[in-house]
């Protein structure tokens, strides 16, 4: 056998071992819906696997979030236990409760439970930010289910406090759960960005909160016709997870992000 074909050999066989290239934990304060196995399908393909666990959130509020996140601790030291090599919480209204300096908290905690690198999603949307350059940001979301908006007024502040300036928001103001949100229609969130670019030109990008709409399509056709970068839950989990495993590898199909490594 020559060098090429045992190569290509082994490539066969590498590709074909589960997280060869190293392995992602996230936790979902609510329950994991389809755009997670789009992403484990992508990663999957460079050798990267990822492990899900959920707190069992249905509705994100105060209240509800108050009694999901003590298991959090337990969540990150089962994703370790496993053999994770990253974590991330997921899900940005879970640390937006308590204040810009919560989501430091939760990975310095997350960090002494499991002995790995950890971030939150915030923290690796934060990161995302400055690697595509964007310092105005348009903020698109699907709305909480009490109908308040709070989640973007959250958001707002917490990018605003780390120095960023939120040119636009736009909300569905969808009333519903986390499945309710995955069934809205796909073009809902293209139209609401795309309303706000044309609005705000000015803008460097869009954050699109919640991974259980619009998802990928929506990213690329927004890129390609505006050309601006698209951050959209929960794909920077998987960016930072990359980065902090050393794995430099472009995925296509996922947007600007991940033409960065």
């Amino acid at each position: 056998m020559d060098n090429m074909q045992f190569n290509a050999q082994f490539d066969s066989q590498m590709r074909a071992t589960w997280g060869w290239r190293g392995v992602i934990g996230y936790i979902s304060p609510a329950v994991v819906l389809s755009y997670g196995a789009e992403y484990d399908y992508k990663f999957g393909q460079l050798g990267l696997g990822t492990m899900q666990i959920t707190l069992g959130l249905v509705h994100a509020t105060d209240d509800n979030l108050g009694r999901v996140l003590p298991g959090l601790d337990m969540a990150a030291k089962a994703l370790a236990d496993q053999g994770a090599q990253f974590v991330c919480l997921g899900g940005p209204p879970a640390t937006l409760v308590e204040g810009v300096d919560h989501n430091l908290q939760i990975k310095k905690r997350l960090e002494e439970i499991t002995k790995l690198p950890c971030t939150t999603a915030l923290l690796a949307t934060i990161d995302a930010f400055h690697a595509l350059k964007m310092k105005k940001i348009i903020i698109v979301e699907p709305g909480s289910s009490d109908g308040l908006d709070i989640w973007a007024v959250r958001m707002k502040k917490y990018f605003e406090d780390n120095g960023f300036k939120v040119v636009n928001t736009k909300s569905a103001r969808s009333k519903t759960t986390t499945l309710g949100k995955a069934k809205l229609p796909m073009d809902l969130p293209y139209n609401l960005a795309k309303e706000a670019l044309l609005e705000t030109p000015e803008a460097d990008g869009v954050y699109m909160a919640c991974g259980v709409w619009g998802g990928p399509p929506v990213v690329q056709r927004l890129e390609a016709e505006f050309g601006k970068p698209v951050v959209f839950d929960d794909t920077q989990c998987y960016w930072a997870a990359m980065k902090a495993l050393n794995i430099r590898l472009p995925v296509r199909g996922l947007g600007k992000l991940f033409e960065t490594m």
